[in-house]
């Protein structure tokens, strides 16, 4: 099965531009320190749900991985395979320091109204170099989780496939599954540990707070969404195997119930963004809920049905250089701002200003991807990425061009 899964390539583009547009428009709102976040206007609870579209590419990331892994283990007989997952793992974990250091977005002081920015986004601002406060050393991301997702999902799946493990195909669902669910469940316990980060930090105790970062602090921790790789793993598992009516069965109820119980859990707590509180673990079972039914629909209604989706060239030139993209995202839209300010400085102080703002930064992405395509995206980050892998011994499938130099 050396194939690309289109409809979910198709869905990536989709996330990645939706995580472009929301991101260069929330973060650059000037009055966003404004808002009262304990009780936020109903538009700003939505906005705050389509921001984390992260979850959906965590998801993704667990299904193709999985394919992938359960392929070169069937063509190549053993499990020394799985070398490769955590080399890319240690990878975007490499990746996530230098997006949370250098490259990435910002966190925003609402009482002061002070921007915590990174190295290239202080800079470009004002015109001079500002080294982030020592707290973005120990923030999360969707990058650092797939990263560890990869790592710890592969290694569990290692033990459950040794002495013919591969063939207990019924006993890998049900770990699998009562892992994930577990995790989801019992995630609430993050609540009460959430102080935590902020003490390590203070006292210095900068191990504990590293640990820390990658599973309980903001905004993608490994509780729950490790759970997240757990589940897309027994989904990949499934389409390895062309179990088609098995996913019906059985994942159509589970996002179903996902969806109930983080709806109604949602309608019961006051509504806020970026706490860790009982808003936000009934939210994470709801957007897996979304993620899980979506993902479903474009299996069932594209994959298993040989149908063909709709081809938007933008959406796949997305979804092809979606890693570099999202490193780059905030350096475009910080260049963009700064020649905004010389020509109608208020621009951002209105939400709507902004949501203007994030639509001309797909607009501008849309223009780069269609002079870069035509050289088929080299050095993006993913021309690197498969060239590596290409000459530790693996075939990526991350690009469909040529690895010859």
């Amino acid at each position: 099965m050396n194939k690309r899964i289109d409809s979910l390539d198709f869905l990536r583009g989709i996330s990645l531009i939706l995580v472009v547009f929301f991101h260069t428009s929330v973060y650059n709102y000037a009055n966003i320190h404004k808002i009262d976040f304990n009780n936020p206007p109903i538009i700003v609870v939505l906005i705050s749900f389509l921001v984390l579209w992260g979850g959906l590419l965590i998801f993704y990331s667990g299904i193709v991985n999985t394919i992938m892994f359960f392929e070169r283990i069937e063509k190549l007989g053993n499990l020394k395979q799985a070398k490769f997952s955590f080399i890319a793992g240690s990878i975007y974990i490499i990746i996530h320091y230098i997006l949370n250091i250098f490259l990435g977005r910002w966190n925003i002081d609402f009482i002061n109204n002070q921007p915590d920015m990174t190295v290239i986004a202080s800079s470009t601002r004002n015109m001079q170099p500002i080294f982030p406060h020592i707290t973005k050393f120990f923030e999360g991301s969707s990058i650092s989780t797939i990263g560890l997702n990869l790592i710890i999902v592969t290694l569990l799946l290692f033990f459950l496939l040794r002495n013919k493990g591969f063939e207990k195909e019924k006993r890998n669902y049900w770990v699998l599954g009562t892992s994930g669910f577990v995790i989801m469940l019992f995630s609430f316990t993050r609540i009460y540990l959430f102080g935590i980060v902020d003490k390590s930090i203070q006292a210095k105790n900068y191990l504990l707070a590293t640990i820390l970062s990658f599973t309980i602090a903001n905004p993608y921790p490994l509780f729950p969404y490790l759970a997240y790789g757990l589940f897309a793993s027994i989904i990949g598992l499934m389409i390895y195997k062309k179990r088609k009516n098995l996913i019906k069965k059985i994942f159509i109820p589970i996002g179903l119930f996902f969806l109930i119980y983080g709806l109604a859990g949602c309608m019961n707590f006051p509504k806020t963004i970026s706490k860790a509180d009982y808003f936000w673990y009934f939210k994470t079972h709801l957007e897996l809920g979304i993620f899980i039914l979506v993902i479903i629909f474009f299996l069932l209604t594209f994959e298993f049905r040989n149908k063909k989706i709709i081809n938007i060239p933008f959406i796949k030139w997305f979804s092809r250089i979606s890693l570099t993209i999202y490193l780059f995202e905030t350096l475009l839209s910080e260049i963009f701002g700064k020649i905004l300010n010389y020509l109608k400085p208020a621009w951002n102080q209105t939400i709507n200003g902004c949501l203007i703002f994030g639509a001309s930064n797909i607009v501008i992405w849309i223009l780069i991807l269609w002079i870069w395509q035509k050289n088929n995206f080299k050095f993006s980050l993913e021309y690197w990425w498969v060239k590596i892998f290409h000459k530790l011994g693996k075939k990526s499938t991350k690009m469909d061009f040529p690895t010859k130099l």
